[in-house]
């Protein structure tokens, strides 16, 4: 095995952050990452204009697999992920993850979905807030979606003044519910699950805006980018939580498994799906404690390694109170293929622990 450390391109990427190309707040100028979508309508003399895409685009994966008026406004839901809350049920229905060390060296997964109508008919365990999650769907303006939280978490919340929906709020419409099947099995706080009808319900209850132009992190590209080619992708978290990606070229899509390379254990769902991803973008920032058991993230700017169509690409980042940005080397936004993306918020000191082969 080959450990590639990645810190000379790692490097090159945060001093990007210190030039023009990276400053003020770029999701909201016109050349933002979002406002690329793949071809152009125009085309040039004598040639024939590309086709058009039917429907209307999905930000979160490129995808235009929505309908035309659908709405955009996405939606984030608090995932419960140590060993009690596994195998999930509705995850792998997400478009966007982000999974990050949440207290005790145990990982959370922030499952993003494009609207209400594509939460599925269930999705379980919902767990508590945590405060870098928080921050994050701030920036992506999604409806942040949990049960209860950590005392700083809910305090984010309150502060930010972002949109939420607390499972723990009194609710006479029944918008959440015990799976008692789970609830015997797993424990009362590993059964707590949700539905897009029942979500988009209380939406409306609430009177929650449903639209939104924030921009997404990263642009969408057809074409794979320059970079060095790798197949498996170790992510350390922490020491308990290693996952790891396997690239499957055929269906051009990352595999993700928990644990090690060498004791890989593909992370499926109820069903038996497993969770993949076209992108897989790994985050390294500094962590600090809360307090004597939650842990979160600084969440200002940073370097990074994405992992596109078997590529391995540098990029950094930077995040404020309008949004979240990725940009390639040279400063321009970063690139990824139309699907599934999959983010790892990564303490620096696992930088070096991060295995690519």
């Amino acid at each position: 095995m080959k450990i590639i450390r990645l810190l000379a391109g790692l490097s090159c990427a945060a001093m990007l952050l210190a030039g023009a190309g990276c400053g003020g707040n770029p999701a909201a100028t016109s050349d933002s990452p979002a406002a690329d979508v793949s071809g152009s309508a125009d085309s040039a003399p004598g040639t024939t204009a590309p086709t058009q895409p039917v429907g209307q685009q999905n930000r979160l994966s490129g995808l235009y697999d929505l309908d035309v008026g659908e709405e955009n406004r996405p939606l984030a839901f608090m995932i419960g992920n140590n060993d009690r809350s596994r195998p999930q049920i509705g995850l792998d229905k997400a478009d966007l993850y982000v999974e990050a060390e949440t207290e005790g060296g145990i990982t959370r997964i922030m499952a993003v979905f494009p609207n209400a109508a594509r939460v599925p008919e269930q999705l379980t365990p919902l767990r508590s807030a945590r405060t870098p999650f928080v921050l994050l769907a701030q920036s992506l303006d999604v409806v942040y979606c949990h049960a209860g939280g950590s005392d700083m978490g809910l305090k984010t919340i309150d502060q930010t003044g972002i949109d939420h929906i607390n499972a723990l709020n009194y609710d006479p419409n029944g918008t959440f519910w015990r799976d008692q099947t789970l609830s015997s099995q797993r424990g009362l706080e590993y059964s707590l699950s949700t539905s897009g009808e029942n979500i988009a319900a209380r939406m409306d209850s609430m009177e929650i805006r449903k639209t939104s132009d924030r921009a997404m992190p990263y642009g969408f590209t057809d074409t794979v980018p320059s970079g060095s080619a790798v197949t498996q992708v170790q992510v350390k978290f922490s020491g308990l939580q290693t996952i790891n990606f396997q690239y499957d070229a055929a269906q051009k899509v990352y595999k993700k498994y928990n644990g090690s390379l060498e004791n890989a254990e593909a992370h499926t769902m109820m069903d038996g799906t497993q969770l993949s991803a076209a992108n897989v973008l790994v985050m390294y920032d500094e962590k600090y404690m809360e307090n004597s058991v939650t842990c979160s993230f600084r969440l200002q700017s940073g370097s990074g390694a994405a992992f596109i169509g078997g590529v391995n690409v540098p990029f950094s980042w930077q995040r404020t109170d309008g949004g979240l940005s990725f940009f390639a080397l040279d400063g321009s936004p970063l690139k990824v293929l139309p699907g599934k993306t999959y983010i790892c918020l990564v303490a620096n000191e696992y930088q070096g622990d991060t295995v690519v082969q």
